[in-house]
């Protein structure tokens, strides 16, 4: 069972003390003004990326074994991983980033004993 501290915050780990503490530094660099936008979503973008960035360096770039260290789907950490590099990248020097190429079977003619023949092949 976890302690309450004398403040009335449950015992905490060291991570949620960061937050914490960001999160006071941050109303008092307020000065009492109300924030501009939502807090929660300014703290889940600001923590978001560096959590995935970590991960998949653990994960050794494995999208997969990251998104299940996450608990995410392979389709939406990959999702993230490309609005991160968006935002990153100016856009004037950003690569254009095209859907994956599914293998597909193209017919294509050939010659066989002088007739066309149609084979298969992965392009």
């Amino acid at each position: 069972m976890k302690k309450k501290l004398p403040n009335g915050i449950v015992e905490e780990n060291e991570m949620a003390r960061h937050v914490r503490q960001a999160v006071d530094n941050y109303f008092k660099d307020l000065e009492g003004e109300d924030p501009a936008s939502s807090i929660h979503e300014m703290v889940m973008n600001c923590v978001e990326k560096p959590l995935i960035e970590t991960v998949m360096h653990h994960a050794g770039g494995n999208q997969t074994r990251a998104a299940e260290l996450l608990g995410l789907n392979r389709n939406t950490l990959r999702k993230k991983l490309l609005q991160y590099e968006e935002q990153s990248t100016p856009s004037h020097i950003r690569p254009v980033i095209r859907p994956e190429r599914r293998a597909t079977n193209r017919l294509q003619p050939t010659q066989l004993n002088g007739k066309k023949a149609p084979i298969r092949s992965s392009k």
